[in-house]
Order: C-alpha cells, then sequence, then structure tokens
C-alpha cells in the first residue's frame, strides 16, 4: 500500500513540472529501462545488436530511432522465455490479455511496481475530472473475468494474481472497491442496465458505442432518473457526434481517455478538454509515419516505449494506431504534452483511389452525424466501393441514405460506389468494428463480422 501511496504522490507532482524537468525525468528512466532491457531481456538484447546500438549510444528520446520498432507479432513469437526479463517468475507477475482486434490476442506481463504506477496513474486520472475516492462508479469493460487454470501450470490465473495484489493494498483497496461496480458488455444494454439504475454511479466508464447503447435503451424506457456527474470513454474511438449525443442523453460531460492493456494509461483528457494529456512520465510516444517520425499536426502510426515495466518491456512497440501530437500546451498549467487526437486503427483506414488515406474517426464522425444513425459497419470492399450497413431497431428513427451518401462521397470523393442497406439487430455482437478496410484486414472474422 505503501508504494501505491508513493507513486500517487509522485504522478500527482509529475503533472504539474515545467515541461524541461519532465524531459529530464523522461531521459532518466529510459536511460535505465534500455539497460535493463539490453542485460536482461534476450529479445532486445539480439535488437539492439541486430541494429548495432548499444544502451549508451541512445542518449536522448531523439535518438530512440537508432532502434527498430517492435511488433506485436515479435512478441508473440518470443513469449516467454526471451521477452520476460531475467529474475522473473511468468507465476508472480500479473497477465493482462489484449482484445486481439488486432493481430489477435496476447498475454502481457506486469510487475508490481508498473501495476502501482498503472494504478496510481489512473488515481490521477480521477482527481484531474474532480472524482472523489467516495464517488461511485460503474465501469463497463469489454473483457470478461480472465479464466482460472490451473493451479498446478505455471501460469497461475491472472484474476487471482492480480486479486492477491489488489487486497495488498489493505483498507484503501477495500474503499475503492466499496465505491466501484465492474459490468460486461453483453449484446445489448438490456442485461446491465437494472444495475447501473439500482447503483446510481456519479461516474459511469465504457466503450462509446456501448454507452451510447445504454443512452438508446433509457430514452426507450423513458428513465429519466439516471445522472452521473460525468462519464468516461475508453476502448474505442470517440466520435464528437458521440461525444454530443452521451452529452445531451446523460446531462454531463463527456471525457476521452486512450489507453491499451500492453502499456496501461497513455493519455485523458482534463477539464479543459483541449486535448488529451500524454503519460510523459510513463512512458514516451512518438508519431512515425513510413518508419519515421513526424512532427505534432501530422497524422501517423502511434509507437510506444513503455518505461516502467521492467518485467516485460515494450521499446518503440507499434501500436497499429493513428494519431496527431500537439504543439501547445493546455491551459490547465499541466506541463505533460498533449495527443491531439486518436484517430482509429491503421489497419482500418480506407485507401482511395488516388492513394489518399481516410482515418477510421473521420469515417466515423461522418456517418455518426446523419440523423437517425445508431449501430452501423461500413466496408471498404475495395478502393472503389464502400458498403453501410445500418442497423436498426424497431423502434429506430428513420436514416435519409441520400443524405448519408452525399456526406460519405465528400470524404471518399465521388468516383467511389457507396452502397447502403438496411439490416437488424439480430445475433449483433457486442463489440464488432464500426470501420473496416478489406485492403488490410483478413483473418480477424471474430473481429470484422457483426453476428455470431
Amino acid at each position: 500500500m505503501l508504494g501505491f501511496l508513493w507513486y500517487c504522490y509522485q504522478l500527482s507532482r509529475a503533472q504539474w513540472l515545467r515541461p524541461l524537468d519532465l524531459d529530464m525525468l523522461q531521459r532518466n528512466r529510459l536511460k535505465a529501462l534500455l539497460k535493463h532491457a539490453y542485460e536482461n531481456v534476450p529479445f532486445y538484447h539480439e535488437k539492439f545488436g541486430s541494429a548495432g546500438v548499444k544502451p549508451d549510444d541512445i542518449k536522448s528520446v531523439e535518438d530512440l530511432s537508432k532502434l527498430p520498432f517492435t511488433t506485436k507479432s515479435e512478441i508473440k513469437s518470443g513469449m516467454p522465455n526471451k521477452v520476460i526479463a531475467k529474475g522473473y517468475e511468468v507465476r508472480e507477475l500479473i497477465k493482462m490479455p489484449t482484445s486481439g482486434t488486432s493481430g489477435g490476442p496476447m498475454p502481457v506481463y506486469y510487475d508490481k511496481r508498473f501495476w502501482d504506477y498503472t494504478s496510481a496513474a489512473y488515481y490521477r486520472l480521477r482527481r484531474a475530472l474532480g472524482i472523489n475516492p467516495w464517488d461511485r462508479c460503474f465501469q463497463i469493460h469489454f473483457w470478461g473475468p480472465i479464466p482460472n487454470s490451473s493451479d498446478t501450470n505455471e501460469e497461475n490465473s491472472g484474476k487471482k494474481r492480480k486479486s492477491r495484489w489488489q487486497a495488498s493494498l489493505g483498507p484503501l483497496y477495500s474503499m475503492f472497491k466499496r465505491f466501484q461496480k465492474t459490468a460486461f458488455i453483453t449484446y445489448d444494454a438490456d442485461g446491465i442496465i437494472l444495475d447501473i439504475i439500482n447503483y446510481q454511479p456519479k461516474v459511469l466508464s465504457g466503450n462509446p458505442s456501448y454507452l451510447r447503447l445504454i443512452a438508446e435503451t433509457l430514452a426507450d424506457r423513458r428513465i429519466e432518473n439516471l445522472r452521473p456527474k460525468l462519464l468516461r470513454c475508453s476502448g474505442e474511438v470517440l466520435d464528437e457526434p458521440t461525444r454530443k449525443f452521451l452529452e445531451s442523453s446523460f446531462g454531463c460531460e463527456v471525457f476521452d481517455s486512450y489507453w491499451s492493456n500492453e502499456t496501461g494509461s497513455v493519455s485523458w483528457e482534463c477539464k479543459k478538454k483541449e486535448g488529451q494529456h500524454l503519460n510523459k512520465d510513463l512512458l514516451i510516444l512518438e508519431v512515425t509515419r513510413d518508419g519515421e517520425r513526424v512532427g505534432p499536426g501530422e497524422k501517423g502510426e502511434i509507437v510506444i516505449t513503455c518505461l516502467l515495466n521492467y518485467a516485460m518491456p515494450l521499446i518503440r512497440y507499434k501500436m497499429g494506431d493513428i494519431g496527431i501530437l500537439d504543439d501547445e500546451q493546455c491551459s490547465c498549467g499541466r506541463g505533460l504534452p498533449l495527443l491531439k487526437s486518436v484517430e482509429g486503427r491503421a489497419a482500418d483506414c480506407f485507401t482511395l483511389p488516388n492513394g489518399k488515406k481516410v482515418t477510421p474517426k473521420l469515417v466515423m464522425s461522418t456517418i455518426q452525424d446523419v440523423p437517425g444513425v445508431s449501430r452501423y459497419q461500413a466496408v471498404q470492399e475495395n478502393e472503389k466501393k464502400t458498403t453501410i450497413e445500418l442497423m436498426r431497431k424497431q423502434s429506430g428513427s428513420e436514416v435519409s441514405i441520400n443524405d448519408l451518401i452525399a456526406r460519405c462521397h465528400e470524404i471518399l470523393g465521388d468516383d467511389v460506389e457507396i452502397e447502403v442497406f438496411v439490416g437488424t439487430r439480430e445475433n449483433l455482437k457486442a463489440k464488432f468494428r464500426p470501420v473496416i478496410s478489406k485492403l488490410t484486414v483478413s483473418g480477424e472474422i471474430r473481429w470484422t463480422k457483426p453476428r455470431g
């Protein structure tokens, strides 16, 4: 518990440091991480060797470009012997599975210190939004509880390990647990709506698309006694039409955040909502295109170096997401830099006949802004054809197909054929990708098919 409290204090202070002081903190942590990875992680020892680089050759964040990128497939193929640092036993680590939306699921392992830092980062985010420790929070996750494995198996249940470490926080964890309830996504909102109403949370957290389902269900049932003080979105791209819809439906502000099980908390909006604050004291985020770093305001693929997970270091790890950095500082006064936008997965970008790429966020914003649109899936069949399925419920509003097609032509061009058809929500999966390009996605039926 003392470690967690100390990290809460550290992170609370660090967010107000001057950018130059944060730079120094980040460099020092990077230097220590690189030395550790080179000496203790076979995978990265080989990476350094193949690039002809030693840890001392990297003296700044900019020098990280001397190292090659790390991909999910490389980590999976080296699991666990080559990617887990010497001195760590897998059975003593916290196992965090990825969702598998790109490249399939992959286990990620945390050591105790990194788990405590990740928890402290979550606490910093909460306090920045004015969430008190005693405010009731209802969290909706896609992932269900991690299946238990045999007690004799080397990889004992990640759920058990996590619970044991959480329990080590003693009274502090008991207090948090008392004011927090967790549920897992079901086919529709009916499965958990009564739990939410009975719990009456001050904070409701979940994927934007699922929070939208909850809002629609509340409206259909004419339930008006659920009034949280804020909503927290993560796990998917939050487009502005969805943000406005949620704010109007729940009568409160909506805040976005970006995180992954591989890296923990990456960035989050404060009350100013001028961008997402990067956890610069915990990680390094680069935006790259064609292997080269791009500047603020330019779109590129997000690459992250996680500075504090010594059990399973990730250095220049390709997240598979498109993002844009900002060169402005937030007016809130925090020294943490800003991530201007997360645009969606790189594999889901639409490539037009002229070579231009359209990000999932732009496609989502365009479609979602059409009155009456709720759940949908847009699929780029090829460079010259896109199909859009509108998944209506019986009580859903009519959608102007002509209006939808016209708006999509504005972003995709007049030479792209756009076919729209209306489907039902029968057997609809709880989670699927709303925007898909068949030019890049293959072998991921679990996520690309909207129905079971």
